[in-house]
């Protein structure tokens, strides 16, 4: 097993390179509330309020802010952007 190797579509590699599709989310986007997202990519400086279904760390923020260029990585559902735009990679 040691010489084992990731396969292309086990999931931390669908998750890597957006194989699960992606979105843009910005003010007045409507997202469904079914709709679970792995990585956030801010392209300038966002504001949003989210869900992120972990055990530790933030689980509900209202307003965070995701400087331009940065990612958040989670679990997060129920994503609303105040100001900004996110691109948003669904988890599965």
């Amino acid at each position: 097993m040691a010489n084992e190797k990731i396969k292309y579509d086990a999931e931390a590699n669908k998750l890597s390179f957006g194989s699960n599709g992606f979105n843009n989310i910005q003010n007045g986007t409507i997202i469904s509330a079914d709709d679970r997202f792995s990585i956030l990519e801010a392209e300038d400086d966002t504001v949003f309020s989210f869900e992120n279904e972990s055990e530790k760390g933030i689980t509900i923020s209202a307003a965070y802010t995701l400087r331009d260029g940065r990612f958040l990585y989670g679990y997060f559902k129920n994503i609303v952007v105040t100001s900004g735009k996110l691109i948003a990679y669904y988890g599965n």
